[in-house]
């Protein structure tokens, strides 16, 4: 698999499921501590029924925004994720931070961070929401996501109570 992506785990629950509620959990090598705990609640989820489809990918810490040829898949997501949070008044910076990082030999680049852990839910294959998130006084998590979701999938952290 590609050094900037793994795809680490699928988990499908069984075919009664009436839920079209589908989760993309990105996660820095190693996966370990806080890393598998969502894992772990996100795949409970899955198991039960509450949501369709549960995906783990990896991506590296960060990547040269210049290299869109070798990086082009996670930079295309992260373009995808910023323009939802921008449509909804949302931003998702930090922890997506674009900085210049120093070369070794010289020079410098501009790199994109990327999160420890973010996740992406989609309903019926459209996304509906993008973790971590802030609407610039609340910020919401990803544990705030699999709360929201164990509550009542139908909301989501981010949407103003009805």
């Amino acid at each position: 698999m590609s050094e900037e992506m793994q795809r680490s785990d699928n988990h499908r629950a069984d075919e009664s499921v009436d839920s079209e509620i589908g989760v993309q959990l990105w996660s820095r090598r190693p996966v370990c501590g806080p890393r598998t705990t969502a894992i772990d609640r996100f795949t409970e989820l899955a198991t039960t029924g509450v949501i369709e489809d549960f995906d783990v990918q990896t991506w590296p810490e960060e990547i040269p925004v210049s290299q869109r040829s070798e990086h082009g898949e996670v930079l295309a997501t992260v373009d995808r994720y910023e323009q939802w949070a921008s449509e909804r008044g949302l931003s998702l910076r930090p922890p997506f931070e674009t900085r210049t990082s120093s070369l070794l030999v010289g020079g410098s680049t501009e790199v994109l961070r990327l999160p420890m852990l973010a996740v992406a839910v989609y309903a019926d294959d459209e996304l509906v929401g993008v973790y971590p998130c802030t609407d610039g006084e609340t910020t919401w998590s990803v544990t705030d996501c699999i709360d929201a979701l164990t509550a009542d999938p139908t909301t989501l952290p981010h949407e103003p109570e009805q």
